[in-house]
């Protein structure tokens, strides 16, 4: 049976929050310093190909920007249990007054808690690109977020013209996928890598269906009749909760396993 007090899931959040701030210090920082060296080697005339300062520069910038935050929402699940220090941080998971529905909840909003700490190294990587590109006197000086918003401005209008079926169909596909790195990151919960073997796992399917498959594909088809999307979306919505399901019971499991043996 499924419990859930909020004053109960608060009190939890503030211990995840407070055991897991070094790894939420050493993703800012990784991302901060990764975006800042990007958007400096991009911006700026470093290399040769960027002697004349168009606005080129910055595209690279935005797509960059842009592949990290959709790389988080797609696996960001899998630093589950990654970001908990070994086994001292697993038996106080272990032991703490909650349901195991709640430390499951509080478990998955690890990657809900990383995408504002990017967006924060984001803006600040953007910044310093900015101050450095002024001061050095540098022409078209941008700041990177003003370039994805006209970037995504642009690119609205063409989809408006994309059938409705195909973009849900491409939403819930990419939930569907999201929900497989949630699986890996509790069934590979101990190993730090768990997205690369996740991602390994997804391959080795991926292949295996295109043998399979008679048509030799997999995945959403840009041919495919609305009616064949809505069974695709059927298909990925079945997908996405039995993903979440299993991820579910495999964790209620080992923690049942975790008391009995006590880790």
């Amino acid at each position: 049976m499924i419990q859930f007090n909020i004053h109960r899931f608060r009190k939890l959040a503030q211990w995840s929050l407070t055991c897991d701030k070094s790894f939420y210090l050493r993703k800012f920082l990784q991302v901060f310093v990764l975006l800042t060296l990007l958007f400096l080697a991009n911006t700026t005339n470093f290399f040769q190909f960027n002697v004349n300062g168009a606005n080129r520069n910055y595209a690279m910038c935005s797509v960059i920007t842009i592949a990290v935050l959709l790389i988080n929402f797609i696996i960001g699940p899998s630093t589950m249990f990654t970001s908990m220090k070994g086994k001292h941080d697993l038996q106080m998971l272990l032991m703490l007054p909650a349901s195991n529905f709640e430390k499951y909840l509080m478990r998955y909003s690890t990657w809900i808690v990383l995408m504002p700490i990017y967006l924060v190294a984001f803006f600040s990587a953007d910044l310093i690109q900015y101050a450095v590109n002024t001061l050095m006197g540098s022409e078209n000086v941008l700041f990177v977020t003003t370039d994805i918003y006209q970037r995504l401005s642009s690119i609205m209008l063409p989809v408006q013209y994309v059938p409705a079926a195909a973009i849900y169909t491409v939403i819930i596909f990419s939930l569907s996928l999201h929900s497989c790195y949630v699986l890996g990151g509790t069934f590979f919960r101990s190993n730090k890598y768990a997205w690369i073997l996740t991602t390994l796992v997804l391959i080795v399917l991926c292949m295996l269906l295109l043998f399979l498959s008679p048509e030799k594909t997999v995945g959403i088809s840009s041919k495919a009749s609305t009616h064949e999307l809505v069974i695709e979306d059927v298909i990925y919505v079945l997908w996405l909760f039995v993903n979440f399901w299993l991820s579910y019971r495999l964790f209620c499991r080992t923690q049942a396993v975790g008391k009995f043996v006590n880790l």
